[in-house]
């Protein structure tokens, strides 16, 4: 027996795949690039600057979280 492949759903899980791992790899480095700017800036007596990449990094922390919650719940629904 041939099993039927449905082209449609095959192609939108390789595109959402594609974008749910560039937007994890993203946020995730925001989160470490936020953190050691911030600590150079604190370190340099930047204070402004470093409050700025500290929210930067907090608000970068929540959209992972975010998103990996968000995957576990698609995954839990399937």
């Amino acid at each position: 027996m041939i099993a039927a492949i449905d082209v449609a759903k095959l192609l939108e899980l390789v595109w959402a795949s594609l974008l749910a791992g560039v937007a994890v790899a993203v946020t995730f480095s925001l989160v470490i690039i936020g953190i050691t700017r911030a600590d150079d800036c604190r370190q340099n007596r930047r204070g402004g600057s470093a409050t700025a990449y500290a929210a930067l990094s907090a608000f970068a922390a929540l959209l992972f979280f975010g998103g990996v919650a968000f995957g576990i719940s698609v995954i839990a629904a399937k």
